[in-house]
């Protein structure tokens, strides 16, 4: 199928992006790679449960490119310090969404 991003085009979209101003960088350990933050309305509840919406944050990543990162690890994105609540592969599985809880 033509037109559709896989593995191979991660790293080079990124890498225009951070040319751009338009990435962060993520730092797990002694490990780091850049990613795309994102802030968004979340949509937790719906159909017969009240409809919630939370604001969330999260980074999306090249996946597998922070061995080791798991729920519940410290993170720094953009230099502020988070917690990992979720890591959801998403598209081909290249690229992976690290949900957010800042660190106070």
């Amino acid at each position: 199928m033509s037109g559709i991003l896989g593995e191979n085009d991660i790293a080079a979209i990124i890498a225009d992006l951070a040319d751009a101003d338009g990435a962060v960088a993520v730092v797990f350990g002694s490990s780091s790679t850049t990613g795309l933050y994102d802030r968004a309305a979340l949509q937790i509840f719906d159909g017969e449960m009240p409809t919630t919406i939370a604001e969330g944050e999260a980074v999306h990543i090249e996946a597998g490119s922070l061995e080791g990162l798991a729920n519940g690890s410290e993170i720094t994105v953009a230099g502020v310090a988070y917690t990992v609540r979720a890591i959801l592969p998403y598209g081909d599985g290249a690229m992976e969404r690290i949900s957010l809880t800042a660190r106070s």
